[in-house]
């Protein structure tokens, strides 16, 4: 189930697509401390849904392991999308290893976090391409 920002603002909007949904909670509860408004979904083919609309997405974090539509599968729509091609895309994964980082960075992803992160990890990260 996709759940889109409360209010319309001018603050930064991040996509996040994540299965489990305590950690998708938790990063809508940090995102939000951090001045972003959070268009969350629960699967990639709601992900890929919203990346294909007209909303607006600042960045996109988005776990490499969901059902229906991968990550790496999310990663390649939203590289291929002429409207969506220079968004910040920032996968993450419990599942990871530095050949997989690279990998996914030589595929159009600008960064990895390996889980668990940190709020601090989660928030430089972030930042780093939204407040610059």
């Amino acid at each position: 189930m996709t759940t889109t920002p409360d209010t319309l603002s001018d603050r930064p909007i991040v996509l996040v697509a994540e299965d489990e949904e305590s950690l998708r909670t938790m990063l809508a509860l940090v995102l939000k401390s951090r001045g972003y408004d959070v268009l969350l979904c629960s699967n990639g083919a709601e992900a890929r849904t919203q990346i294909e609309s007209d909303v607006r997405i600042d960045a996109a974090l988005f776990d490499l392991r969901m059902p229906i539509v991968t990550g790496t599968e999310l990663l390649a729509s939203i590289r291929s999308d002429p409207r969506r091609a220079s968004t910040p895309a920032i996968a993450m994964s419990a599942y990871s290893d530095d050949l997989q980082a690279h990998a996914l960075i030589a595929a159009g992803a600008d960064a990895f976090l390996a889980k668990p992160f940190t709020v601090h990890e989660l928030s430089a990260t972030i930042d780093g391409f939204l407040r610059p």
